[in-house]
């Protein structure tokens, strides 16, 4: 993929609006699952969006890893603290998440920071 941060957010985006046109129940159902994963309660919406950064780069989702990042920022998270979310994964992911932290994470880092 490789694409630009914010060419690739605006595709999903755009894809999904799609997807609402010619699958407007399938949408729905996704949206309301999506929503209530991420409403507030015990944890607050910037861990959730930190715990989103780490499960789409152990999945090696970049458009996940984009819209997370994006939105982990725009709830106050710190680049530190997306980097250190980021370590978790590749724990986890060994060699191919270090592969899109260095590449698609630390982009997104620099495209929406």
């Amino acid at each position: 993929m490789a694409e630009d941060s914010m060419d690739l957010v605006s595709e999903l985006q755009s894809g999904m609006g799609q997807v609402q046109s010619e699958s407007p129940e399938l949408m729905a159902a996704f949206v309301q699952m999506d929503q209530a994963a991420y409403v507030e309660g015990e944890l607050e919406r910037k861990y959730k969006e930190l715990i989103g950064v780490g499960i789409a780069l152990a999945v090696r989702c970049e458009y996940c890893m984009n819209i997370h990042v994006k939105n982990a920022l725009a709830e106050g998270a710190t680049r530190e603290e997306i980097l250190e979310a980021a370590a978790v994964a590749v724990a986890f992911g060994g060699s191919p998440a270090m592969a899109y932290l260095s590449t698609t994470i630390m982009k997104a880092l620099d495209a929406f920071e």
